[in-house]
């Protein structure tokens, strides 16, 4: 039936993440299920022996009455089919040798295990320190970057019956993904991508964080997301320019009071200077700026001309020009 078709199965490569390896565990175990001669290794809890001279059929036994006689199976007919099911997953996973899969296998979460082992992801408490080392890529779209957190913390939950002890204990059920959880991946999120991000959000949505959580309002601040780091980057870009003028200034008024202060103000542009691109003039005259800059730091200098009073105008005007407003 077309309803029960799943995507063709492709084989794993050299280099997977996570994602990519649980889109094809899921997808292969789909496809598997499907053909009621596989679908019972694949329950939770299913075992069976690695496959020696001495354990033919694996610790198998024949199927008993309790079984209908129409899907009654031998112990070697059942272990002819759970060979089969392994072949095939080894087929679909050249990465790791036949015989880890085939021969010494001895659950279908072994196989999942042993291949995660191979790519460096398997689960283990040491595992969850990787965390710190998840950034923000080059070119990598922020949303990329917030699904790779959420995988990684949805992998490395404690599942029942795991290897991983919580305070000298196993846990007796899956753990499920907490509210406070979901908001600490989504605060770490706003960091990797602007360290200034997570205030500016606290500032703008402050309203609705009074009776929301801040993994609720994640949808919102994604399609903001482009405004958001744009005024972290003009007010930025501001900060710079008032410390620029104040430094001229400061020249200024120094030369008035006789005080001594070597070196001159050189003129570099931060933009041009981060890009590569030559920067011996002032930032108010770049012309990669974009002109809502422009105009944003000509209030600024306004702004400050104000401030400074009318018994310092000469000194402004001075600045003004070589700022170049």
């Amino acid at each position: 039936m077309a309803g029960t078709r799943a995507p063709k199965q492709w084989s794993l490569s050299k280099v997977e993440t996570i994602t990519s390896f649980e889109d094809w565990r899921q997808n292969l175990q789909y496809t598997l299920s499907l053909d009621q001669n596989f679908a019972a290794f694949l329950v939770d809890g299913f075992t069976w022996l690695k496959k020696t001279n001495a354990n033919p059929l694996r610790g198998i036994v024949d199927d008993g009455e309790a079984v209908a006689e129409a899907n009654r199976r031998t112990a070697a007919q059942k272990c002819t089919h759970l060979d089969l099911m392994l072949g095939q997953i080894a087929n679909y996973c050249p990465i790791i040798s036949r015989n880890t899969i085939i021969k010494n296998s001895t659950s279908i979460n072994s196989i999942w295990q042993s291949i995660r082992l191979h790519y460096g992801f398997q689960s283990t408490g040491g595992h969850f320190l990787d965390f710190n080392s998840i950034f923000l890529e080059p070119d990598e779209r922020p949303e990329d970057l917030f699904q790779r957190l959420a995988s990684f913390i949805e992998d490395n939950m404690l599942r029942a019956g795991g290897n991983i002890h919580h305070h000298g204990e196993v846990p007796e059920a899956d753990e499920e993904l907490s509210p406070s959880l979901e908001n600490l991946i989504v605060l770490t999120w706003l960091r990797l991508i602007n360290r200034d991000l997570p205030n500016l959000v606290k500032q703008r949505y402050g309203t609705e964080l009074r009776s929301k959580t801040l993994a609720s309002l994640k949808p919102e601040i994604s399609q903001a997301l482009d405004s958001l780091l744009d005024e972290i980057h003009s007010a930025t870009d501001a900060k710079v320019l008032r410390a620029s003028i104040k430094d001229k200034h400061f020249d200024r008024s120094a030369k008035k009071t006789g005080s001594i202060r070597t070196g001159r103000q050189i003129k570099c542009c931060i933009l041009c200077k981060q890009a590569g691109r030559p920067s011996q003039h002032f930032l108010s005259t770049c012309k990669y700026l974009p002109d809502e800059d422009k105009q944003y730091m000509s209030r600024v200098r306004q702004s400050y001309c104000t401030e400074v009073g009318d018994s310092e105008s000469e000194d402004n005007v001075d600045i003004m020009n070589k700022s170049h407003f």
